[in-house]
Order: C-alpha cells, then sequence, then structure tokens
C-alpha cells in the first residue's frame, strides 16, 4: 500500500471519525452547560421572586401595623379629649368607639380610663359592660335542667355544647336557651352544655355579631350541627316560635364543641 493510499483510505477516514467524535462531544458538553446555565438563571428568578415577596409582605405588614398605631392614636386621643372636656356625650361616643373598633389590651385599657375620669353616668355604664365582660371571659354559666328522659334525636356522647343567648335580646332569649340545654340534658346528653350570656359590648366585637339564631361549627362538624339545628328548632316551637337557625363556621379550632346563638331582635 503506497502512502497515498494509506492517507486516502486509512488515515482521513480515522480523522474524520476523530473529528466528528470530537464536535459531538464538545456540542454534548455545550448543550449541558446551557442546561445547567438555564436551571440555574431559573434558581436565580425563583429566588428573586421569594425575596420581592418577601418584601412586598413586609412593607404590607409595617403599613398595617402603621395604620393602626395611627388609628389607636386618634381613638385616644377621642377619649382624653371626651375626658378633658367633661363631655358626657362625647364620652358615650368615645366609649362606643372602644368597644366596638379597639383591640385588647388596648381596649380595656381605654374603657378603664373613661370609668376612672367619666362623668357619674359614663363611670356606671362602663362598670356594668366591664362586669358582664369578665363574667364572660371567666366562663361564668348556668346549668340546664334535666326536666325528663327523652328518646334521643342524636348520639349526643361527649358532645360539648354553649347556648348563648344575647343580653340585648333580654329574658326571652334566657329562656329559650335554657329550653335548648335543657332538652339537650334530657336527650342523655354527657358533654358539658352550659347556658352562658353574650354581652352586648362582646357582641359587638368582629368575629361575633350575632343577630337572630345561628349556629358555629368547625368545617367537619356537620352531622352534628344538623342535629342540634333541628333540636333547637323543636325546643324553640314548643315555646310557640317558629324561628329557624341558620349554621356558620367558626373561626376556631373547636373539636367536639358546637356554639348556639340564641339572639332575637
Amino acid at each position: 500500500m503506497t502512502l497515498t493510499d494509506f492517507i486516502k483510505h486509512i488515515a482521513v477516514p480515522i480523522i474524520s471519525v476523530g473529528t466528528a467524535v470530537m464536535v459531538g462531544i464538545l456540542n454534548y458538553q455545550v448543550s449541558q452547560n446551557d442546561l445547567a446555565l438555564r436551571d440555574r438563571d431559573q434558581q436565580l428568578e425563583e429566588r428573586i421572586s421569594e425575596i420581592d415577596l418577601l418584601i412586598k409582605r413586609s412593607k404590607e405588614e409595617r403599613a398595617e401595623r402603621e395604620s393602626n398605631q395611627d388609628f389607636n392614636i386618634r381613638i385616644y386621643d377621642i377619649v382624653t379629649q371626651s375626658l378633658e372636656e367633661g363631655n358626657p356625650k362625647k364620652q358615650e361616643a368615645a366609649k362606643a368607639f372602644v368597644i366596638v373598633m379597639v383591640e385588647e389590651p388596648l381596649r380595656s385599657s381605654l374603657l378603664n380610663v373613661l370609668k376612672q375620669g367619666g362623668e357619674p353616668a359614663v363611670k356606671a355604664n362602663i362598670g356594668r359592660i366591664l362586669a358582664q365582660e369578665e363574667k364572660f371571659l371567666n366562663k361564668v354559666y348556668a346549668e340546664p335542667e334535666k326536666q325528663r328522659s327523652a328518646p334521643a334525636s342524636y348520639n349526643w356522647g361527649q358532645w360539648d355544647f354553649d347556648v348563648f343567648w344575647c343580653s340585648s335580646s333580654g329574658n326571652i332569649a334566657k329562656s329559650q336557651a335554657k329550653a335548648i340545654g335543657d332538652q339537650l340534658l334530657s336527650e342523655g346528653a354527657k358533654g358539658r352544655v352550659r347556658i352562658r350570656e353574650l354581652p352586648e359590648s362582646i357582641n359587638a366585637k368582629a368575629g361575633y355579631q350575632i343577630d337572630g339564631y345561628t349556629i358555629r361549627k368547625n368545617k367537619d362538624e356537620t352531622e352534628a350541627a344538623d342535629a342540634i339545628k333541628a333540636l333547637a328548632e323543636k325546643s324553640l316551637k314548643k315555646l310557640g316560635n317558629q324561628s329557624q337557625f341558620s349554621i356558620g363556621l367558626t373561626r376556631q379550632k373547636t373539636p367536639w364543641y358546637i356554639s348556639v346563638f340564641v339572639c332575637p331582635n
């Protein structure tokens, strides 16, 4: 074989194949590098988005805090101005603002300031409000009475019930709440059953604001809520009342516990 034939038939094909292999390897490496760069860029963009979101949330939370602080300062000014002027109408208005719109612990502090420095009628009114709220917060309650044994309309078991009656609705609401609690005991409820007064000042706060007849439950307590609804409506019907209860969700996680609210207009 001549040198020309060797170069033509052996060396050139080997070099061509080698070149093709090297080009393939380089292309693969470039492709992998591109993938790595794209992954890095994507991770970087995601991280930047997370940081932007955190910054946005932080700004929103700071703005909310500053807004709340400004609001509380304005309410404080209203309270102090009403006391400085010795104006009972302005003190009553300040009291209403504090009860409905101010959160704890500032709410209690401002009410006590009004109680100490307000006009006599305002002092007496706030004193009654604070006494009612103390009873509510200490969970003062009346126990229902088992009037007689009655067939159970539901397997009440160890379910706990608070039957609230609105003080603004008066003794009618109290007697209706008692009838519901009594019926629960008569049907063999073994859990905690309490009849509790819901002060008007507490009901004015966000999270309550009950009007009429309603039941509050957790999301997975539909069956028991439907059962207490039927029992409560049956109890009212015996008193000559045809009202029906609505059912809503509570914001609190209270397993095996349902609240019943009796607040007729």
